[in-house]
């Protein structure tokens, strides 16, 4: 009898299921990474390089990091690489990013030089600037602050087709920029765009896309306040700029125009 009681157990019909499963979901198939070996790399390191040596002289080194700043929470470059090149010309001193044109390392169908752009800033008379002098100067600081700020944007190429000139303010690291080209807050105003005289405002020959070279020129708070108020369109801030002789030049020392 135990055993029966035990069998009836076992053969008691299940109920019917009447719970419907939920819908597969239409997943799409991840995109796969670009090879490290993906010859575009260095067809764009090529590129970017070439461009530069027709400028002037183009150091060995490049400001780099121990830690790349995108493990600590700064936005990240196309190809994970962020650097900066120092260029020494005749009368000036350049430091251009080094990495936001980069293929994306995550897309290997991605047929853009990422964010299809890198800036520069540049100086007057400061050529013979040692490395480390370079590294803690208030250039470096503000070009670096734009680059990361341009990386969180994912770039402004876009906006530069359609209005030429770019203004913001870029907030810097306490003591990097002289306190005359600082805002109440703390910000620096910048120029994105600014064309210096004969030079080339695309890189030629780079594999994927076109690459445009952005000047990074900086502005005194009153000259950032007339053109966030609408007093001063950002045209006429750079044509003031050129009528001046300062061009794309960025001065920490020099008087207001405004």
């Amino acid at each position: 009898m135990m055993f029966n009681w035990i069998k009836s157990l076992f053969n008691t019909p299940t109920p019917a299921n009447t719970h419907k499963p939920d819908p597969t979901p239409d997943l799409q198939p991840t995109t796969p990474p670009r090879d490290p070996e993906d010859p575009a790399y260095q067809k764009t390191h090529d590129a970017i390089q070439a461009y530069w040596e027709k400028i002037g002289t183009v150091d060995s080194d490049v400001i780099s990091y121990l830690i790349n700043p995108a493990f600590m929470g700064s936005p990240p470059w196309p190809g994970g690489r962020q650097a900066f090149k120092i260029i020494r010309t005749s009368n000036s001193l350049i430091i251009a990013s080094d990495g936001l044109s980069d293929p994306f390392d995550e897309d290997a169908d991605s047929q853009c030089n990422g964010f299809e752009m890198e800036i520069y800033i540049e100086v007057e008379a400061q050529q013979d600037m040692t490395f480390d002098d370079i590294k803690n100067s208030a250039a470096f600081s503000l070009i670096e602050q734009c680059a990361r700020q341009i990386a969180e944007w994912g770039g402004i190429t876009t906006l530069l087709d359609q209005i030429k000139i770019v203004s913001s303010e870029i907030p810097v690291p306490d003591g990097a920029i002289p306190e005359t080209f600082l805002n109440q807050d703390e910000y620096v105003g910048v120029l994105f765009g600014m064309e210096a005289e004969n030079r080339p405002t695309f890189v030629p020959d780079t594999p994927l896309s076109p690459v445009r070279m952005v000047a990074v020129t900086a502005l005194s708070p009153a000259e950032v306040q007339d053109i966030a108020m609408g007093k001063l369109p950002r045209e006429q801030m750079a044509q003031m700029l050129m009528d001046a002789g300062h061009g794309p030049i960025s001065d920490f020392h020099r008087d207001s125009l405004v």
